[in-house]
């Protein structure tokens, strides 16, 4: 049953204006509940779904920059591996070159006024560190003895360790028995870090001496 809009209007009328004016003010609270519950609720799950939405991709966004800081960090801490890698590798000479490290030891030593009284490579004591597909790396003993100052033997040291060449220094002697307070002893070995690139097996020390 349809209700009568003309009776309704000459009801409404035939109140008094207070009657009227409550009547009107529970219509507009009725349609701003009607509007709350219709229209304003819905848009504010909307609102805050997107919200989630948002914090979610915000953090999302902060992972990946994240990540990728640490990768950046990675490659930055595994190029100066490499790096590190290529200067070591530059240092360890082919076993063949011995004749020629031993002559730029004493080319140093002369430089620095350091009197070389003995060079000797220990052939007889050469070890086999590491055989790999590339080739074999291992140790060479070289003895020196040198008579000079404190500081003559210290830049000489220096610029060796400068030079492209790998090694470990052992067994390390100051002596001074002479009159001359200023000039001393030096007794040390140094295991030069060599490798063999032949395809041969690994060498003998009596084979390496004929090098």
């Amino acid at each position: 049953m349809k209700p009568d809009l003309n009776k309704i209007i000459q009801y409404f009328n035939s109140l008094n204006d207070q009657a009227r004016y409550c009547v009107l003010v529970g219509v507009v609270f009725l349609v701003i509940l009607l509007d709350v519950f219709l229209l304003v609720l819905p848009q504010m799950g909307a609102i805050a779904n997107i919200n989630d939405q948002i914090k979610k991709m915000s953090d999302d966004t902060q992972e990946v920059l994240a990540d990728r800081g640490r990768i950046n960090l990675l490659k930055k801490n595994l190029q100066e591996q490499r790096n590190q890698l290529n200067s070591l590798s530059a240092k360890v000479r082919p076993i063949q070159e011995v004749p020629t490290i031993l002559s730029a030891i004493s080319s140093i030593a002369k430089e620095y006024d350091v009197k070389i009284d003995q060079l000797n490579p220990e052939y007889n004591k050469i070890e086999i560190l590491k055989t790999v597909p590339e080739g074999r790396y291992c140790a060479l003993p070289v003895l020196i003895r040198a008579n000079c100052g404190y500081h003559n033997f210290g830049h000489f040291l220096n610029s060796v360790e400068n030079e492209d060449l790998y090694f470990i220094m052992k067994d390390f002697i100051i002596q001074n028995e002479g009159k001359n307070t200023n000039i001393h002893s030096f007794s040390l070995t140094i295991r030069i870090i060599l490798v063999d690139h032949s395809p041969a097996p690994a060498l003998t020390s009596a084979q390496a001496k004929s090098l």
